[in-house]
């Protein structure tokens, strides 16, 4: 291998180092991790209002003890 060629090679290589290589994995785990969680966060409040939304269906509960649990949770949790 001639000069020329380990000089071109040296030069496509990116220039990189180590520290911002662990930065940029850091990075990227952290994006799949709030995308994950934000997926999740979704889910657990759909989970939340089908609960919320078939009270009436329990027995013993009626339409204005039902009113007050949606209102509690709701002060609550609700934003």
């Amino acid at each position: 291998m001639g000069s020329l060629s380990r000089k071109i090679k040296r030069e496509i290589r990116p220039n990189v180092s180590h520290v911002n290589l662990k930065l940029l994995e850091q990075l990227a785990e952290d994006r799949g991790f709030n995308k994950g969680a934000a997926e999740q966060r979704k889910k657990d409040i759909e989970s939340v209002v089908n609960l919320l939304a078939d009270l009436e269906e329990v027995s013993g509960i009626g339409e204005k003890t039902a009113d007050k649990i949606r209102f509690h949770v709701m002060s609550k949790f609700g934003k």
